[in-house]
């Protein structure tokens, strides 16, 4: 039996369409193993949001030809789709295909082996607008869903390079959606979470449909929970926010990318909202869900960024009580508007802010993560940890150590005894 391995970097997206390619080499035969062992077909699903994406994703290849000399390669994602004569300079890489390729991706390898395929393999994704629905049954060692519902971006945010390594906006059928969340829920899955490119862009072609419409359809099937992945500020209508504080079945977990607390620096990258936008957004649905975690992205040292203008992001990111922060350093992407801006920050400065808001960002998770000491709160057991222990997350995205060992999918009731400085270090016992 032929053996394949996955190596994902990137978003939940990526991560979603891992398991369907992880699933198509099942059903022909092949046996999957850890990224870490031998196997005759590496599968690398890349990212190229940052030069730093690029670079894991290169050092993931020479990795997985280290492993095995004789193994077929397979590059795939965002940083093969974007940039496949970068890809093509590791000599590592025995087969580059791109975003399209993953839904036949059986196909292409066995193609591919056989010599009938060259090299480097991209249609592009900006050909057609279809949508490709991933219909998965089995997630392999996970407790919760990853369920695709929109594709592609057209935002064109100036720093931005997804809309070209995703293509257009494009959303699963709502009837579709619905069926699939039936199956996974009859499968077993307690959490499912929903993602895509613009997830909130969802249904703009079927009239009547919107996210909001999606979530309180799906809200009425018999799911434990549901948790959304991340959806801009600007989507966050008053009928959405509506659903997601009004349902319990929703996950008081919201990420909401800000990227800048500075106007000037938001109009420049064309984020379409303003702080103030931003912090309205928050607080209402803080207001509605007090407990609710909030997550987001923030970016540092776009071209032109003073330090007046970081200054406002430093402001703004204190005044609100996140759970967590991703910080990102700006980082130049080819094809994209503010790749010509000048007035770069140089990389020292970038590093700096960075790390002051990072700094925060600790500070922030751990205050977040403190209020809910000697609370009670409802989680999901995700697996298991060495030591006979399992590990849990919790509606308000709170990942917890448990004291002891459980089954994988179990719905608990945990109390956190204590809290560390990193985010995954919660220890807590189990109640019910």
């Amino acid at each position: 039996m032929k053996r394949v391995a996955f190596y994902t970097l990137g978003c939940k997206m990526n991560f979603h369409e891992t398991a369907y390619m992880e699933e198509r080499f099942k059903d022909a035969g092949y046996r999957i193993v850890p990224f870490s062992e031998e196997a005759d077909v590496y599968v690398i699903n890349t990212c190229t949001v940052t030069s730093v994406a690029d670079s894991k994703s290169r050092k993931a290849i020479r990795r997985a030809k280290s492993r095995n000399p004789n193994a077929l390669v397979v590059v795939t994602g965002c940083y093969s789709e974007v940039y496949p004569e970068e890809v093509e300079k590791v000599k590592e890489a025995d087969f580059i295909t791109g975003n399209v390729e993953k839904f036949n991706i059986v196909d292409l390898v066995e193609r591919r082996l056989k010599g009938e395929l060259p090299r480097t393999y991209v249609k592009g994704v900006w050909k057609e607008k279809i949508f490709y629905p991933l219909t998965i049954r089995h997630y392999e060692g996970k407790s919760r869903a990853f369920l695709k519902v929109q594709q592609g971006c057209e935002l064109f945010c100036t720093y931005c390079i997804i809309p070209k390594a995703r293509g257009r906006m494009v959303s699963l059928p709502p009837e579709e959606v619905l069926r699939q969340v039936k199956e996974l829920v009859d499968s077993g899955y307690k959490e499912i979470v929903l993602t895509g490119t613009h997830l909130g862009a969802y249904g703009r072609e079927f009239p009547g449909w919107s996210l909001a419409r999606l979530v309180e359809e799906i809200v009425k099937l018999p799911l434990y929970r549901l948790r959304l992945s991340s959806v801009e500020p600007i989507e966050f209508t008053p009928h959405l926010v509506d659903v997601v504080t009004s349902s319990e079945k929703v996950a008081p977990h919201f990420h909401i990318p800000l990227q800048s607390g500075s106007r000037t620096v938001l109009e420049r990258m064309k984020r379409r909202y303003s702080p103030e936008d931003y912090v309205k957004v928050v607080e209402e649905i803080l207001k509605r869900r007090p407990d609710s975690c909030i997550g987001t992205d923030v970016m540092v040292g776009f071209p032109g960024e003073t330090e007046e203008e970081f200054k406002g992001t430093l402001e703004l990111v204190e005044s609100l009580p996140f759970g967590y922060l991703h910080v990102f350093p700006y980082s130049k992407r080819k094809g994209t508007v503010a790749a010509k801006l000048k007035d770069s920050v140089p990389p020292e400065v970038k590093k700096e802010r960075a790390s002051v808001l990072r700094g925060i960002g600790r500070e922030k998770s751990l205050e977040y993560r403190r209020r809910f000491l000697g609370r009670e709160l409802p989680a999901v057991v995700l697996s298991e940890v060495e030591g006979g222990k399992s590990t849990a997350l919790t509606d308000n995205y709170i990942r917890v150590i448990l004291d002891r060992r459980f089954e994988p999918g179990k719905v608990v009731k945990v109390r956190l005894k204590e809290v560390g400085q990193k985010r995954e270090e919660n220890y807590g016992e189990v109640v019910s």
